[in-house]
């Protein structure tokens, strides 16, 4: 019983992630209406970022980036940068929780087709328990 339990836990993180990269091809070619000026980040919120997301294994930071920002339960609604912090990150922070969000680096061919996006960063739809 205990093995089963086991597996059905790595389909579902499996799925996620296939959900989650066919959300992402989907959004890539949408990107582009009315987020160019706002996708640069300040060094606050690059800071921000950095601490949240980047491991200390993994070579990467929001610095510099051009970063899109994608919330909603289907992973769909790109959303302003202003807003996706003030709902998805300040907000946790007030209520001491720690914000779930996820990020994925673009390939070349996604940043092409993007238009020229670095990363994109989501909200993560569900907060997820220990029991689940």
């Amino acid at each position: 019983m205990k093995h089963l339990f086991s597996e059905l836990n790595k389909m579902k993180k499996s799925l996620t992630i296939l959900i989650s990269i066919f959300w992402i091809i989907l959004l890539i070619p949408k990107l582009t209406f009315g987020q160019e000026k706002k996708s640069y980040l300040t060094p606050k919120e690059y800071h921000t970022l950095d601490s949240l997301l980047i491991k200390k294994k993994v070579e990467f930071s929001f610095k510099n980036k051009k970063v899109a920002f994608i919330s909603g339960h289907s992973v769909t609604h790109i959303q302003n940068k202003k807003v996706f912090f003030k709902q998805y990150i300040t907000n946790y922070f007030k209520k001491n929780i720690k914000p779930t969000i996820t990020y994925r680096v673009l390939n070349k061919q996604e940043k092409k087709k993007s238009g020229g996006y670095d990363v994109i960063v989501m909200q993560t739809p569900k907060i997820l328990t220990k029991k689940q």
